[in-house]
């Protein structure tokens, strides 16, 4: 599986998350709403602002793909989480576009297919801890609480 090696910028950069949820609407009621699909693909819209040589590598890796086009790509991507995570992805057809140059800096957008990675306990661990009105960081970011406050605290003393 071939690995795309250049990040997209912030610049430009959504995703559109599928749900799977399906509703339908009732008379004289809410909605019902179920399961339809469950880790549907996303839509993810990049753009690349590159020199010469980022311009061809983009090229050629899309043209690379275009080959083969169901073969699934790997993209570092921020979808489900806020860390950057190797996504399996496809380019939707036709979205890979040179938008603009300006000198010698080419930007060049695309829109990407990008299979979900759920981590479904740690999802239902967040909720529980919003739920009881708990900080959310000390378990998202437990590493900045050893770093600024339990290493320091050890230190004290020593």
């Amino acid at each position: 599986m071939n690995t795309l090696m250049y990040c997209s910028t912030q610049e430009g950069y959504s995703a559109s998350l599928k749900s799977g949820v399906i509703s339908q609407e009732l008379d004289g009621g809410a909605p019902r709403y179920r399961r339809g699909l469950k880790n549907g693909y996303h839509t993810v819209n990049v753009q690349w602002k590159v020199f010469d040589a980022g311009f061809q590598y983009l090229d050629a890796f899309y043209n690379v793909w275009c080959e083969t086009p169901g073969q699934r790509f790997n993209a570092s991507l921020r979808v489900n989480g806020p860390e950057f995570k190797p996504y399996e992805c496809y380019f939707v057809e036709e979205s890979f576009q040179l938008s603009s140059m300006q000198g010698p800096v080419y930007t060049v957008t695309a829109q990407l297919r990008v299979k979900p990675i759920v981590d479904s306990e740690l999802n239902h661990i967040i909720v529980e801890t919003g739920n009881g009105n708990q900080d959310l960081a000390s378990i998202v970011n437990p590493l900045e609480e050893l770093v600024n406050e339990d290493l320091p605290n050890a230190m004290e003393d020593i």
